[in-house]
């Protein structure tokens, strides 16, 4: 009878730990990363019923790493594309965008080349420019505004991060305090919670020790966790580039730069999306700094309203208070050099920023950082000296070089802020040239000469106000030579030249050198005799020729080696940014599909099945109400032999 009460008994708490188990299991069905338990049945030696041998935790650690990866990929995607998909409006609205602006100061200089006289005309332009300035001032001051952005939710996610390994510690520290033989399940899950979350910030390693604590490293071994022990993450401006932030971990009381090493997770998409607009402000700069160089440079070659040379339209895109911004020192650097930066060729300025070292005191290398390319290195000379790569000049102008001291060079960082108009008045812009070129009346030939291009205001010839120094003369000897002669004294300057009536001729700069700033041509049959005239142009109001060649500079290939225009260089920059965006989606939409599959594949081995636990409850609760029925038939037997004893 013993027997029987026993193996009811035993039978009753084994089920009732089944029933308690199940009901947990149900009861978390929507916990995040519960893993189900399972309750492993034995039987009891010697009749003695059954007894409960386990109660498994149900976790596949393939699984669960393949989960932490895919999680720590799609949160990069997904906030690499949330902010891309943000920024690239700002580049692509038809009626804001800076490519519309360019459009509109072409229409607008269209426009006055047909009346170069209006006064109006010149506004409009002069307002068309302005607004294209203001317009490039007004996305850069947004992209500005978004990387600052980034930087605060770098800081943000370090400081999530580090609440995060803070409670992965203390769970370590609590399970290795646990009475032998307690149920740990709940702080494993928990710890799995956690370190899932983690990996939604940055990818890292995982190692599980001897002693059961769950340690976490990055890529280059640095410990995130260890044991009951959480290494905090900073956050810094980054030395070669303070506008940047810098993740570090503390190593030891020595902080360790980490940003490098992070690959995925949303810190990782920050990054990425840091790298874009910082690649989108340098194009922009580009852009805004060719177009201020080639227009200023070819307004110079003209002549304004008032007969006087053209002169600037945008400030000095290499004026002494630029040129030193365009170098920025690593804040580690323990010299006291002093650098500069000169565009010399807009033509040949890439989009890239580059890096300085010094190896030594005697020894330079600059990468550029779009490729890691070296495009120089050699020795330091007696300064200043001057480094010449990618259309621009970099001046170690004075100081004390120290062995590992780096700088970024950006020659086209601040380009932009730089761009406001420098003239004040409308009549300024130069449309007409300096110089008129033409025949003498009383000529018997049909010899034709004409102005083709002025190269160079600054020389001698353009020396004295509204007047050449001096006017030429072009007097033909015979048809087939003349001479240049000083049309106010008469004196020879060069000659007698060939002229072959078949070819033409260039007339400067002439073999013997002579280069007064421009260029003239003549052709046809010229009779000895004939003679052509070239002075300073006394009507300018009236003349487009260099408005002309303004104009042409907006359909003429600048950028990247001459190729690229004004509005094609726009262009590029919002397809880019378009590309990187399309790119991302995709990339997106992969990373979610292999994080479902992964989250699946998780939910498959360790995720509660309501229908597989109802199963379970009713069969439990069947077997718990039979082994409840086996007692009382027990009790009734035991009964019933007492009273057949008292009898």
């Amino acid at each position: 009878m013993n027997g029987i009460y026993n193996v009811a008994i035993r039978s009753l708490m084994a089920y009732q730990t089944a029933l308690s188990t199940t009901s947990q299991n149900i009861a978390n069905v929507n916990t995040p990363y519960y893993a189900r338990k399972q309750v492993d049945f034995e039987e009891g030696i010697f009749g003695n019923g059954v007894n409960v041998a386990d109660i498994n935790r149900i976790y596949d650690l393939a699984s669960s790493q393949n989960v932490l990866k895919s999680n720590s990929v799609f949160a990069k995607m997904d906030t690499y594309l949330t902010q891309l998909k943000s920024f690239e409006p700002l580049l692509d609205q038809d009626n804001a965008s800076v490519g519309k602006f360019i459009n509109d100061s072409v229409t607008a200089l269209q426009q006055l080349n047909v009346n170069t006289s209006s006064i109006q005309g010149r506004l409009s332009y002069m307002t068309a420019l302005t607004n294209l300035s203001n317009q490039f001032g007004i996305v850069n001051s947004q992209i500005q505004q978004q990387l600052t952005t980034v930087n605060q939710s770098l800081t943000t996610y370090a400081n999530e991060a580090n609440q995060i390994t803070d409670s992965i510690a203390t769970i370590n520290a609590q399970l290795l305090n646990l009475p032998t033989g307690a149920d740990a399940s709940a702080l494993l899950d928990q710890r799995e919670q956690h370190m899932q979350q983690l990996a939604t910030y940055l990818d890292f390693t995982t190692q599980i020790d001897v002693q059961g604590n769950l340690n976490i490293f990055m890529s280059n071994g640095l410990p995130l966790v260890s044991g009951p022990v959480a290494s905090p993450i900073s956050t810094t401006s980054d030395p070669a580039n303070a506008s940047h932030v810098l993740l570090l971990v503390d190593n030891g009381g020595s902080p360790t730069p980490i940003s490098g090493f992070i690959e995925n997770g949303q810190v990782a998409g920050e990054i990425s999306f840091r790298d874009t607009l910082t690649q989108a402000q340098r194009a922009l700069g580009r852009l805004a700094l060719v177009m201020a160089d080639t227009l200023n440079a070819q307004n110079k070659l003209g002549v304004d309203y008032n007969g006087n040379l053209g002169g600037n339209i945008f400030n000095d895109v290499n004026g002494p208070n630029i040129i030193a911004t365009r170098v920025s020192n690593n804040l580690n650097n323990t010299g006291s050099e002093n650098l500069s930066v000169v565009v010399n060729d807009v033509t040949q300025l890439t989009t890239s920023d580059y890096q300085l070292r010094f190896d030594s005191a005697s020894h330079y290398t600059l990468m550029r950082l779009s490729d890691n390319a070296i495009v120089s290195n050699g020795a330091v000379g007696a300064l200043p000296q001057s480094v010449n790569v990618d259309g621009f000049s970099l001046n170690i102008n004075s100081g004390t070089i120290q062995a590992g001291d780096s700088f970024t060079v950006s020659p086209t960082k601040n380009a932009i802020p730089n761009m406001s108009l420098f003239i004040t008045d409308p009549k300024f812009i130069a449309l007409g040239m300096p110089v008129v070129a033409q025949p003498n009346v009383q000529n018997v030939g049909a010899g034709l000469i004409d102005l083709t291009e002025i190269t160079d205001t600054t020389t001698a010839a353009f020396a004295t106000a509204k007047q050449l120094s001096p006017p030429i003369t072009i007097k033909f000897l015979s048809p087939t030579s003349y001479q240049i002669m000083n049309a106010t004294s008469s004196a020879v300057i060069e000659g007698p030249l060939s002229y072959n009536p078949a070819t033409g001729a260039t007339v400067f700069p002439s073999a013997g050198g002579y280069d007064p700033g421009y260029r003239v041509s003549l052709s046809g049959a010229i009779q000895a005799g004939d003679s052509f005239n070239i002075s300073y142009n006394q009507n300018s109001i009236g003349d487009n020729r260099n408005g002309m060649k303004i104009a042409a500079l907006y359909q003429n290939g600048i950028l990247d080696n001459n190729t690229v225009t004004f509005a094609q260089g726009y262009h590029m920059l919002s397809t880019d940014v378009s590309i990187q965006t399309n790119s991302a989606q995709i990339q997106y939409d992969s990373a979610k599909t292999l994080q479902k599959q992964a989250m699946d594949n998780y939910n498959q081995i360790s995720a509660v099945s309501l229908e597989e636990e109802s199963i379970n409850l009713a069969n439990y609760q069947q077997a718990y109400q039979a082994s409840a029925q086996v007692l009382q038939v027990a009790k009734t037997v035991f009964e019933s032999v007492i009273a057949m004893l008292r009898g």
